[in-house]
């Protein structure tokens, strides 16, 4: 719900934002997140495993793949800024959550359908970090008496890491050493992979084709290169963790373009050393060793301590409405553990649950990432702000790119499970 202007200008821990974005805050709680703290949260969430996933996308849709990767890096910046525009849609106050500004737009209903939309899609990406999580670390110690224990006992292990980063943090800025580690990791491994692709292209006495574009497998890349990009569900919380609102805007489009860098060093270096024949994800066609173990333990690292990142946006709103204050250490422990505890189960009950979770994921990320932000940003501005014909179209490009991905998304993880059947 909104929070009340003090008389200061302030609301009880923020700033108020005109129509034109965030205002930053005339004095706010020591101990918030820098725009710096906030970059990184940005890229540990966004930049996780669809990296190595990205060669394999340009190998389906040729290399215009590389531009997809600056359409989905434009999409992504940009309904991140709307979303959080629409927090401040109403001059003076601030709406807290993704579900508060759907509802500001569609009423009780609007938020019902966007708080299970968010809540799912999150708790999948969770469920699915955690399970590619123990599934790495059971394959890392192969051959030891560690790699006898099997898959459910690291998933289980790896769960309760993330269990325990929870419990301990309150919010974003809590965790910051966090995204700081899984940035740096994601880093290490992308210099590992992009060393041992440029060092193997010497080595190769043929080089496999590659082609320009191919019409047919457009829409599949684009749609698997713009779940690269999706974590706008958690933005409203980062933004309200900074200590200067008014830096999001700038922080954000920094934040996703460095990820798009990144997802274009990768893509063009396993799709032009491999060609046609990259595999996915990629370490299956780097050649074995010592770094390939490297960046497949670094990537591991990555996904768990982007856990706790992703389920504060959970936590933050789920507690606001249970009215579980920062003093109450019992009810937060016990909501926490009870909520990581049924994502664990559920991932240790269900076969092949990471095959699963994409298919909620291709529903609830290109919902609430691309199509439910234009609706609402359109919906409370239309009254305020002259939308351009060209603010339209791009309004109406997103949404068709969102849509798309819906389509083919869930086809494919359907798919992908026909391919090989649940047991």
């Amino acid at each position: 719900m909104p929070q009340p202007l003090l008389p200061d200008g302030r609301t009880g821990s923020r700033s108020y934002g005109s129509t034109d974005g965030p205002a930053a805050a005339a004095a706010t709680p020591a101990g918030q997140s820098s725009a710096v703290d906030t970059f990184f949260h940005i890229v540990c969430i966004t930049a996780g495993t669809g990296i190595l996933q990205l060669p394999y996308a340009l190998r389906s849709g040729g290399w215009v793949g590389v531009a997809y990767i600056a359409l989905a890096a434009a999409i992504s910046a940009y309904t991140g800024r709307i979303l959080v525009r629409c927090l401040y849609h109403r001059h003076g106050t601030r709406l807290q959550t993704y579900s508060d500004v759907a509802e500001a737009a569609f009423g009780a209903r609007g938020r019902v359908v966007a708080r299970a939309i968010k809540d799912v899609g999150l708790l999948g990406v969770v469920g699915t970090y955690i399970v590619l999580a123990g599934i790495s670390i059971e394959s890392l110690v192969a051959g030891t008496a560690a790699g006898q224990l099997g898959a459910r006992f690291w998933v289980a292990t790896s769960a309760a890491a993330v269990w325990a980063a929870v419990v301990l943090a309150r919010a974003a800025h809590d965790v910051v050493l966090l995204s700081v580690f899984g940035t740096l990791t994601t880093m290490a491994m992308v210099a590992i992979v992009v060393a041992l692709g440029v060092g193997d292209l010497a080595h190769r006495r043929a080089h496999p084709p590659t082609k320009l574009a191919d019409p047919q497998m457009a829409p599949i890349a684009l749609a698997s290169i713009c779940f690269s990009f999706g974590g706008n569900l958690n933005w409203p919380d980062l933004e309200a963790s900074m200590r200067s609102p008014k830096k999001w805007d700038r922080t954000l489009s920094l934040a996703t373009a460095f990820v798009a860098a990144v997802y274009v060093c990768v893509a063009a270096v396993g799709y032009g050393v491999y060609g046609d024949d990259v595999q996915s994800p990629v370490f299956l066609s780097l050649p074995p060793g010592v770094a390939v173990t490297a960046a497949e333990a670094m990537i591991t690292a990555h996904v768990l301590l982007a856990c706790p990142i992703v389920l504060t946006a959970v936590f933050g709103e789920a507690e606001r409405d249970l009215a579980i204050g920062p003093d109450a250490r019992v009810s937060r422990v016990l909501l926490r553990t009870a909520t990581v505890a049924a994502v664990t189960a559920t991932a240790l009950l269900i076969p092949d649950f990471a095959k699963l979770v994409p298919i909620l994921g291709a529903v609830t990320g290109s919902l609430a990432v691309f199509v439910i932000p234009v609706a609402c940003y359109v919906r409370l501005f239309r009254g305020q702000h002259a939308f351009s014909a060209w603010e339209y179209a791009w309004c109406v490009l997103v949404v068709a790119v969102g849509l798309g991905c819906l389509v083919i998304g869930t086809a494919q993880a359907v798919a992908d499970i026909m391919r090989a059947p649940i047991t």
